[in-house]
């Protein structure tokens, strides 16, 4: 598919030379595993090395020494700040939202600041929106963190619950929602699927639905679709305004094949939902550009105006574009 067409990508990877090393280097020990089954088929061979050596490297090095040793074996796969926003100019890409992530408590790892973030989009503001990492188990400074990282200019946050091992719902969260609904920002949630060693359990969407009625004017992106609960984040999105689903990491053929399990999203984001779900790549790590990952989704059997609101117009309006 070659046609142009406006794209927001919420939920997009920075492919510098810094981010690239931290993904790998800062990665939980809980998640070493992604770079031997899931991430690291797809980027190890570029580094000259199997996936499995990836794996051994990440569980066996000291972090000091694993940076040393990837950092030039990784180096290959950036791309500068300057082309990167060329590339996104010529996708048709008009924002994209680039995150972080704090799980120091967890995983023992501090990783690039959100301030490293929040120099991109001062120096890009017309392409980039950004979303601070929050470490919920910091307690009060992760409220001021999030404070600090607005006053920076990022205008989001995100969480992954199942690093944390606490619900939504839990209470040491909700300090953080009063602060995001104070501030009109939104929180991004992995919601889903894992393969670390730690639990799904925590990430059911019902958690969130309790979340969303307490806090009915923040605005929640269930991130990656909810699998394997996508009827029950379908309910929770449905019965409550404020809550978004994003389909980062997903390749959108398995959204329209049957028997996937993505069914409920096809047939109610194409009617009853259509103004709640969002495109997202998450592309560093699917092996396909943005706008390859964008015509996928352009060619799902949606009716045409849902498309241009699942690729833009929801985005846009999430985010105070429109």
């Amino acid at each position: 598919m070659t046609e142009t067409y406006k794209i927001i990508d919420a939920l997009c990877y920075v492919p510098t030379k810094e981010v690239i090393l931290d993904l790998a280097v800062s990665l939980p020990p809980q998640m070493a595993r992604y770079l031997k089954n899931v991430f690291g088929p797809r980027v190890a061979p570029s580094m000259g090395i199997t996936s499995e050596e990836f794996y051994r490297m990440k569980v066996n090095m000291k972090e000091d020494e694993l940076r040393e040793a990837l950092a030039p074996m990784m180096a290959p796969m950036a791309t500068s700040l300057d082309d990167f926003v060329n590339q996104l100019d010529k996708m048709g890409v008009e924002k994209a939202v680039i995150f972080n992530l704090d799980e120091e408590t967890p995983s023992g790892l501090a990783g690039l600041p959100n301030d490293y973030y929040a120099d991109v989009v001062k120096k890009f503001p017309d392409k980039f929106i950004g979303m601070a990492g929050i470490d919920p188990l910091k307690g009060m400074d992760a409220v001021r963190e999030i404070r600090r990282s607005y006053d920076l200019g990022l205008r989001g946050i995100g969480v992954r619950p199942f690093m944390f091992g606490i619900p939504p719902h839990h209470a040491k969260m909700y300090p953080l929602y009063s602060t995001c609904v104070e501030l009109d920002i939104p929180i991004w949630f992995h919601t889903g699927i894992n393969y670390s060693t730690n639990t799904l359990e925590v990430e059911k969407p019902v958690y969130f639905d309790i979340v969303a009625q307490d806090f009915p004017e923040l605005k929640i992106i269930a991130g990656h679709g909810g699998w394997p609960w996508v009827a029950e984040l379908m309910g929770v999105a449905w019965r409550n305004e404020n809550v978004y689903i994003d389909i980062a990491s997903i390749e959108p053929k398995y959204l329209g094949m049957p028997g996937s399990g993505w069914e409920t999203l096809m047939q109610l984001g194409n009617s009853i939902l259509q103004d709640k779900v969002l495109f997202a790549s998450t592309w560093l790590f699917m092996g396909r550009t943005i706008k390859q990952l964008a015509d996928g989704v352009m060619g799902l059997p949606l009716k045409e105006d849902v498309k241009a609101k699942w690729i833009y117009h929801n985005a846009a309006r999430l985010f105070n574009l429109e």
